[in-house]
Protein backbone atom coordinates (compact mmCIF):
# COMPACT_ATOMS: atom_id res chain seq x y z
CA UNK A 1 0.00 0.00 0.00
CA UNK A 2 1.17 3.48 -0.98
CA UNK A 3 0.40 6.32 1.28
CA UNK A 4 -1.56 9.81 0.71
CA UNK A 5 -0.99 12.19 3.40
CA UNK A 6 -3.20 15.13 3.62
CA UNK A 7 -2.25 17.90 6.03
CA UNK A 8 -4.27 20.08 7.64
CA UNK A 9 -8.06 19.94 7.49
CA UNK A 10 -9.13 23.24 5.07
CA UNK A 11 -11.86 24.15 2.61
CA UNK A 12 -9.84 22.50 -0.13
CA UNK A 13 -9.04 19.00 1.89
CA UNK A 14 -12.61 18.62 3.03
CA UNK A 15 -14.02 18.11 -1.08
CA UNK A 16 -10.91 15.81 -0.88
CA UNK A 17 -11.72 13.55 1.48
CA UNK A 18 -15.83 13.62 -0.07
CA UNK A 19 -14.09 12.71 -3.65
CA UNK A 20 -12.09 9.91 -2.21
CA UNK A 21 -15.01 8.52 -0.15
CA UNK A 22 -16.91 8.61 -3.25
CA UNK A 23 -14.49 6.59 -5.10
CA UNK A 24 -11.59 5.15 -2.85
CA UNK A 25 -8.31 5.07 -4.26
CA UNK A 26 -7.13 1.51 -5.14
CA UNK A 27 -3.91 0.38 -3.22
CA UNK A 28 -3.54 3.59 -1.57
CA UNK A 29 -3.78 3.88 2.22
CA UNK A 30 -5.12 8.22 3.30
CA UNK A 31 -4.46 10.03 6.19
CA UNK A 32 -5.42 12.71 7.81
CA UNK A 33 -3.46 14.36 9.78
CA UNK A 34 -4.77 18.28 11.68
CA UNK A 35 -4.73 19.93 14.82
CA UNK A 36 -8.23 20.37 14.62
CA UNK A 37 -11.05 18.17 15.44
CA UNK A 38 -14.01 21.03 13.76
CA UNK A 39 -13.03 22.85 10.63
CA UNK A 40 -14.65 25.64 10.51
CA UNK A 41 -16.36 27.33 7.49
CA UNK A 42 -14.97 30.78 7.40
CA UNK A 43 -18.06 32.02 5.43
CA UNK A 44 -20.39 31.18 8.29
CA UNK A 45 -18.14 33.21 11.26
CA UNK A 46 -20.24 36.50 10.71
CA UNK A 47 -23.20 34.86 11.14
CA UNK A 48 -22.06 33.15 13.89
CA UNK A 49 -21.39 35.84 15.97
CA UNK A 50 -24.12 37.62 14.62
CA UNK A 51 -26.06 35.26 15.92
CA UNK A 52 -27.75 33.87 12.82
CA UNK A 53 -25.98 30.44 12.88
CA UNK A 54 -25.95 28.13 16.01
CA UNK A 55 -21.74 27.40 16.53
CA UNK A 56 -22.01 23.96 15.18
CA UNK A 57 -23.43 24.75 11.74
CA UNK A 58 -20.58 26.91 10.67
CA UNK A 59 -18.37 23.48 11.71
CA UNK A 60 -17.04 20.31 9.88
CA UNK A 61 -17.05 17.17 11.98
CA UNK A 62 -13.61 15.87 11.05
CA UNK A 63 -13.51 12.64 12.45
CA UNK A 64 -16.98 12.09 11.70
CA UNK A 65 -16.05 12.93 7.88
CA UNK A 66 -12.61 11.14 7.56
CA UNK A 67 -14.81 7.74 8.92
CA UNK A 68 -17.60 8.46 6.50
CA UNK A 69 -14.56 8.69 3.38
CA UNK A 70 -12.29 5.88 4.56
CA UNK A 71 -9.53 8.04 5.77
CA UNK A 72 -7.39 7.25 8.89
CA UNK A 73 -7.33 10.54 11.23
CA UNK A 74 -4.47 11.42 13.28
CA UNK A 75 -4.66 14.80 15.41
CA UNK A 76 -1.49 16.28 15.95
CA UNK A 77 0.24 19.55 14.44
CA UNK A 78 2.97 19.41 12.23
CA UNK A 79 6.66 20.98 12.86
CA UNK A 80 7.80 20.54 9.10
CA UNK A 81 8.39 18.43 5.96
CA UNK A 82 11.51 16.50 4.71
CA UNK A 83 10.49 16.53 0.85
CA UNK A 84 13.79 14.66 -0.04
CA UNK A 85 13.30 11.55 3.01
CA UNK A 86 8.92 12.00 2.53
CA UNK A 87 8.48 12.48 6.09
CA UNK A 88 6.45 14.85 7.89
CA UNK A 89 7.77 15.86 11.27
CA UNK A 90 4.79 16.16 13.97
CA UNK A 91 4.50 18.02 17.57
CA UNK A 92 4.42 14.19 19.14
CA UNK A 93 8.05 13.17 17.75
CA UNK A 94 6.55 10.78 15.57
CA UNK A 95 7.89 11.31 11.70
CA UNK A 96 4.61 10.21 8.91
CA UNK A 97 6.14 9.08 5.68
CA UNK A 98 4.27 9.35 2.75
CA UNK A 99 4.74 9.11 -0.72
CA UNK A 100 2.30 11.58 -2.20
CA UNK A 101 1.59 14.51 0.17
CA UNK A 102 -1.06 17.82 -0.12
CA UNK A 103 -0.53 20.32 2.18
CA UNK A 104 -3.94 22.94 3.32
CA UNK A 105 -2.97 24.06 6.27
CA UNK A 106 -4.16 27.68 6.30
CA UNK A 107 -2.57 30.76 7.30
CA UNK A 108 -1.94 32.37 11.00
CA UNK A 109 -2.52 36.11 12.00
CA UNK A 110 0.41 38.84 10.82
CA UNK A 111 0.85 40.17 14.24
CA UNK A 112 4.02 40.42 14.02
CA UNK A 113 4.22 43.92 12.61
CA UNK A 114 2.39 45.54 15.25
CA UNK A 115 4.05 45.42 18.39
CA UNK A 116 1.61 44.07 21.47
CA UNK A 117 -0.89 42.48 18.68
CA UNK A 118 0.14 38.94 19.29
CA UNK A 119 0.03 39.30 23.48
CA UNK A 120 -3.41 41.65 23.59
CA UNK A 121 -5.34 41.44 20.89
CA UNK A 122 -7.79 38.82 19.45
CA UNK A 123 -6.88 37.25 16.22
CA UNK A 124 -9.73 36.25 14.25
CA UNK A 125 -7.85 32.51 13.27
CA UNK A 126 -7.42 30.24 14.15
CA UNK A 127 -11.03 30.35 14.05
CA UNK A 128 -11.31 27.18 16.32
CA UNK A 129 -9.72 29.41 18.99
CA UNK A 130 -11.72 32.49 18.47
CA UNK A 131 -15.15 30.86 18.73
CA UNK A 132 -15.12 30.27 22.60
CA UNK A 133 -13.34 33.13 23.36
CA UNK A 134 -15.97 35.15 21.33
CA UNK A 135 -18.63 33.26 23.34
CA UNK A 136 -17.15 34.12 26.28
CA UNK A 137 -17.00 38.16 25.46
CA UNK A 138 -20.62 38.00 23.96
CA UNK A 139 -21.72 36.21 27.61
CA UNK A 140 -20.52 39.03 29.60
CA UNK A 141 -20.92 42.01 27.02
CA UNK A 142 -22.20 45.34 27.99
CA UNK A 143 -24.33 48.13 26.16
CA UNK A 144 -21.56 50.26 25.30
CA UNK A 145 -18.88 48.23 25.51
CA UNK A 146 -16.01 49.55 23.64
CA UNK A 147 -14.48 47.12 20.88
CA UNK A 148 -12.34 47.68 18.02
CA UNK A 149 -11.49 45.25 14.91
CA UNK A 150 -8.41 46.28 13.42
CA UNK A 151 -8.83 45.62 9.52
CA UNK A 152 -11.23 46.21 7.16
CA UNK A 153 -11.26 43.67 4.52
CA UNK A 154 -14.40 41.59 3.84
CA UNK A 155 -13.82 39.33 7.13
CA UNK A 156 -13.21 42.55 9.88
CA UNK A 157 -15.98 44.98 8.66
CA UNK A 158 -18.47 41.91 8.70
CA UNK A 159 -17.34 41.23 12.15
CA UNK A 160 -17.62 44.56 12.82
CA UNK A 161 -21.03 44.99 11.81
CA UNK A 162 -22.17 41.76 13.53
CA UNK A 163 -20.78 42.47 16.93
CA UNK A 164 -22.50 46.43 16.74
CA UNK A 165 -25.93 44.73 15.94
CA UNK A 166 -26.00 41.54 18.24
CA UNK A 167 -24.14 43.28 21.45
CA UNK A 168 -25.37 47.05 21.23
CA UNK A 169 -21.28 47.84 21.76
CA UNK A 170 -19.47 50.49 20.49
CA UNK A 171 -17.45 49.15 18.14
CA UNK A 172 -14.88 50.88 15.77
CA UNK A 173 -13.64 49.32 12.71
CA UNK A 174 -10.17 50.66 11.99
CA UNK A 175 -9.37 50.56 8.54
CA UNK A 176 -6.13 52.46 8.73
CA UNK A 177 -3.99 53.47 5.05
CA UNK A 178 -5.49 50.94 3.37
CA UNK A 179 -9.21 51.88 3.70
CA UNK A 180 -12.41 50.64 3.99
CA UNK A 181 -12.47 47.29 2.08
CA UNK A 182 -9.15 48.02 -0.43
CA UNK A 183 -9.81 46.37 -3.80
CA UNK A 184 -13.69 46.29 -3.62
CA UNK A 185 -15.61 48.11 -6.33
CA UNK A 186 -16.12 51.96 -5.13
CA UNK A 187 -19.91 51.83 -4.76
CA UNK A 188 -19.76 48.18 -2.59
CA UNK A 189 -17.09 50.78 -0.58
CA UNK A 190 -19.93 53.41 -0.44
CA UNK A 191 -22.98 50.87 0.86
CA UNK A 192 -20.98 49.32 2.91
CA UNK A 193 -19.47 52.57 4.75
CA UNK A 194 -23.26 53.58 4.97
CA UNK A 195 -24.71 50.47 6.49
CA UNK A 196 -21.73 51.17 9.01
CA UNK A 197 -22.56 54.50 9.59
CA UNK A 198 -26.42 53.48 10.34
CA UNK A 199 -25.00 50.51 12.69
CA UNK A 200 -23.21 53.28 15.27
CA UNK A 201 -19.87 51.51 13.84
CA UNK A 202 -16.85 53.61 14.00
CA UNK A 203 -14.71 53.87 10.76
CA UNK A 204 -11.13 54.89 11.67
CA UNK A 205 -9.25 55.07 8.21
CA UNK A 206 -5.68 57.28 7.51
CA UNK A 207 -3.40 55.94 10.36
CA UNK A 208 -2.24 52.83 10.97
CA UNK A 209 -1.95 51.19 14.15
CA UNK A 210 1.55 51.07 15.95
CA UNK A 211 0.74 49.09 19.02
CA UNK A 212 -1.29 47.29 20.96
CA UNK A 213 -1.31 47.50 24.61
CA UNK A 214 -3.95 45.82 26.99
CA UNK A 215 -7.48 47.88 26.14
CA UNK A 216 -5.57 50.40 23.61
CA UNK A 217 -4.87 50.90 20.20
CA UNK A 218 -1.91 53.17 19.98
CA UNK A 219 -1.35 55.58 16.33
CA UNK A 220 1.38 57.53 15.75
CA UNK A 221 -0.12 60.71 15.49
CA UNK A 222 -3.60 60.48 16.93
CA UNK A 223 -3.76 58.88 20.08
CA UNK A 224 -5.08 56.01 21.52
CA UNK A 225 -8.45 53.94 20.85
CA UNK A 226 -9.86 52.47 23.94
CA UNK A 227 -11.16 48.97 23.75
CA UNK A 228 -11.41 45.39 24.99
CA UNK A 229 -11.28 43.50 23.37
CA UNK A 230 -9.04 43.97 20.31
CA UNK A 231 -10.09 42.12 17.57
CA UNK A 232 -7.27 41.73 14.85
CA UNK A 233 -8.77 40.97 11.51
CA UNK A 234 -5.15 42.97 9.70
CA UNK A 235 -4.19 39.96 7.33
CA UNK A 236 -2.67 36.73 6.81
CA UNK A 237 1.07 35.61 7.62
CA UNK A 238 2.47 31.69 6.94
CA UNK A 239 3.23 29.27 9.36
CA UNK A 240 6.17 29.86 11.01
CA UNK A 241 6.90 25.95 10.50
CA UNK A 242 7.18 26.20 6.88
CA UNK A 243 10.08 27.74 7.13
CA UNK A 244 11.28 23.87 7.91
CA UNK A 245 10.33 22.46 4.97
CA UNK A 246 12.61 23.11 2.56
CA UNK A 247 10.15 23.92 0.06
CA UNK A 248 10.28 27.30 -2.21
CA UNK A 249 8.25 29.66 -0.51
CA UNK A 250 7.48 33.56 -1.90
CA UNK A 251 8.05 36.97 -0.33
CA UNK A 252 5.93 36.53 2.91
CA UNK A 253 6.72 32.78 3.13
CA UNK A 254 3.99 30.71 1.70
CA UNK A 255 4.35 27.86 -0.54
CA UNK A 256 4.85 28.54 -3.86
CA UNK A 257 2.89 26.48 -6.36
CA UNK A 258 2.25 25.76 -10.02
CA UNK A 259 -0.46 25.87 -12.18
CA UNK A 260 -1.67 22.77 -11.20
CA UNK A 261 -0.66 22.98 -7.80
CA UNK A 262 2.12 21.65 -7.31
CA UNK A 263 4.81 22.69 -4.79
CA UNK A 264 7.55 24.16 -6.94
CA UNK A 265 10.30 21.49 -7.91
CA UNK A 266 8.25 18.78 -6.34
CA UNK A 267 5.47 17.12 -8.58
CA UNK A 268 4.90 14.29 -5.18
CA UNK A 269 3.67 17.72 -3.11
CA UNK A 270 0.96 19.41 -3.67
CA UNK A 271 -0.85 22.90 -1.76
CA UNK A 272 -3.97 24.48 -1.63
CA UNK A 273 -5.77 27.33 0.05
CA UNK A 274 -4.07 30.05 1.86
CA UNK A 275 -1.06 28.09 2.77
CA UNK A 276 -0.41 28.22 -1.12
CA UNK A 277 1.25 30.95 -3.26
CA UNK A 278 -0.50 30.44 -6.90
CA UNK A 279 0.67 33.13 -9.34
CA UNK A 280 0.99 36.11 -8.70
CA UNK A 281 -0.33 35.36 -5.85
CA UNK A 282 -4.15 34.91 -4.72
CA UNK A 283 -6.12 36.67 -2.41
CA UNK A 284 -6.42 35.31 1.11
CA UNK A 285 -10.00 34.63 0.49
CA UNK A 286 -12.08 30.86 1.37
CA UNK A 287 -13.45 31.20 -2.49
CA UNK A 288 -9.94 29.98 -3.88
CA UNK A 289 -9.41 26.70 -1.83
CA UNK A 290 -13.13 25.83 -2.08
CA UNK A 291 -12.38 26.06 -5.88
CA UNK A 292 -9.19 24.76 -5.66
CA UNK A 293 -10.74 21.57 -3.78
CA UNK A 294 -12.30 19.50 -6.80
CA UNK A 295 -9.04 20.21 -9.05
CA UNK A 296 -6.67 19.03 -6.17
CA UNK A 297 -9.38 16.22 -5.69
CA UNK A 298 -8.60 15.42 -9.57
CA UNK A 299 -4.95 16.38 -9.09
CA UNK A 300 -4.40 13.69 -6.80
CA UNK A 301 -6.41 10.84 -7.90
CA UNK A 302 -4.00 11.59 -11.37
CA UNK A 303 -0.66 11.35 -9.51
CA UNK A 304 -1.54 8.24 -7.93
CA UNK A 305 -2.96 6.61 -11.22
CA UNK A 306 0.14 7.72 -12.91
CA UNK A 307 -1.75 10.38 -14.80
CA UNK A 308 -0.62 13.89 -15.95
CA UNK A 309 -2.53 16.80 -13.42
CA UNK A 310 -5.09 19.56 -14.68
CA UNK A 311 -4.24 22.94 -14.27
CA UNK A 312 -6.04 25.11 -11.89
CA UNK A 313 -7.74 28.34 -13.65
CA UNK A 314 -9.01 31.13 -11.05
CA UNK A 315 -11.37 33.54 -11.74
CA UNK A 316 -10.56 36.74 -13.33
CA UNK A 317 -13.38 38.14 -11.33
CA UNK A 318 -15.85 36.26 -8.56
CA UNK A 319 -18.90 36.68 -6.64
CA UNK A 320 -18.01 38.63 -3.46
CA UNK A 321 -20.88 38.39 -0.99
CA UNK A 322 -20.79 40.62 2.16
CA UNK A 323 -22.96 39.97 4.76
CA UNK A 324 -24.25 42.72 7.52
CA UNK A 325 -25.22 40.51 10.04
CA UNK A 326 -29.24 41.47 9.77
CA UNK A 327 -30.13 39.46 7.33
CA UNK A 328 -29.31 41.42 4.14
CA UNK A 329 -25.92 41.44 2.27
CA UNK A 330 -24.19 43.43 -0.61
CA UNK A 331 -22.61 41.82 -3.28
CA UNK A 332 -20.62 42.52 -6.01
CA UNK A 333 -19.37 40.80 -9.32
CA UNK A 334 -18.32 42.14 -12.94
CA UNK A 335 -18.30 45.49 -11.86
CA UNK A 336 -22.25 45.54 -10.90
CA UNK A 337 -23.04 45.82 -6.51
CA UNK A 338 -26.24 44.74 -5.16
CA UNK A 339 -27.43 44.78 -1.30
CA UNK A 340 -30.68 43.24 0.19
CA UNK A 341 -32.31 40.61 1.96
CA UNK A 342 -32.28 38.51 -1.56
CA UNK A 343 -28.45 38.95 -1.61
CA UNK A 344 -28.66 37.40 2.03
CA UNK A 345 -30.44 34.41 0.99
CA UNK A 346 -28.21 34.16 -1.72
CA UNK A 347 -25.01 33.89 0.19
CA UNK A 348 -27.01 32.09 3.19
CA UNK A 349 -28.22 29.30 0.24
CA UNK A 350 -24.52 28.93 -1.14
CA UNK A 351 -22.36 28.29 2.72
CA UNK A 352 -25.72 26.30 3.19
CA UNK A 353 -25.09 24.14 0.70
CA UNK A 354 -21.33 23.73 0.74
CA UNK A 355 -21.67 22.87 4.38
CA UNK A 356 -24.05 19.98 3.61
CA UNK A 357 -21.98 18.22 1.71
CA UNK A 358 -19.74 17.98 4.29
CA UNK A 359 -21.88 17.10 7.42
CA UNK A 360 -23.88 14.09 6.19
CA UNK A 361 -27.35 16.46 6.16
CA UNK A 362 -28.53 20.15 5.47
CA UNK A 363 -27.28 22.03 8.37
Amino acid sequence: MRHLLLLGGGHAHVEVLRQLGAAPLPGWQVTLLTREVMSPYSGMLPGVLAGLYRPEQALIDLPALAARCGVALLVDRATGVDPVARRVRRADGNDLPWDLLSIDTGATPDTSRVPGAAEHALPLKPIDALLPRMADIIAGARPGQPIAVVGAGAAGTEIALALALRLRAAVTLVAGRSGLLPGFPARMRRLVARALAQRGVALREGQDAVRISQGQVHFAEAGSLAADPVIWAAGAAAAPWLTETGLHRDARGFLRVDDCLRAAGHPDIFAAGDVASFGQGLPKAGVFAVRQGPVLAGNLRAVAEGRAPALFRPQGDYLRLLSLGDGKAIGTRNGFTVRGRWVWWLKDTIDRRFMARYQGAAA
